[in-house]
């Protein structure tokens, strides 16, 4: 069995699904890690495998060491690329206007605010209204401008 199979990904699917209000909050003790996610980790394990996993872009997080073995990881959370990895968020091989409305609808279930919500189900309403040629030639434009504009083309 790999580190991944049994530390990171379990870390990982417990992180997303955590009824822990603290871990919902995004704060995680080091030296209450254990008990906090219920894994059969160490916490030793549990912070190295949070640091593994912020690495490849699956968790964001600060970190402030206290003396001894005390830590505290601030704004911890799962990030798309880590749902990704979890398979809660489509992996995209190609954009079309059913994908990005779909990653809109993520959003909106993930949303801060029922504003925000209502704002990216909205714009996943009306991305599906696009004609799938109109859509390619408008991700095209923007694509090309915004190359150009970064290569300092632009005029």
């Amino acid at each position: 069995m790999s580190v991944w199979e049994r530390r990171d990904l379990p870390l990982l699917a417990a992180l997303s699904t955590t009824d822990d209000q603290n871990l919902r909050s995004g704060f995680l003790d080091i030296s209450l890690a254990q008990e906090m996610l219920g894994l059969d980790l160490r916490n030793g394990e549990i912070h190295d495998s949070i640091l593994t996993l912020g690495d490849t872009g699956y968790v964001m997080y600060d970190l402030e060491y206290e003396t001894g073995d005390g830590g505290l990881f601030t704004k911890l959370k799962v990030t798309g690329r880590g749902q990704q990895a979890l398979g809660e968020w489509p992996l995209f091989t190609e954009i079309t206007p059913a994908t990005l409305a779909e990653l809109l609808e993520r959003f909106a279930d993930e949303a801060a605010t029922d504003e925000e919500a209502a704002n990216a189900r909205s714009a996943a309403s009306y991305i599906r209204s696009i004609p799938a040629a109109t859509f390619k030639a408008v991700v095209r434009t923007v694509m090309v401008e915004g190359t150009k504009a970064s290569l300092g083309l632009l005029s």
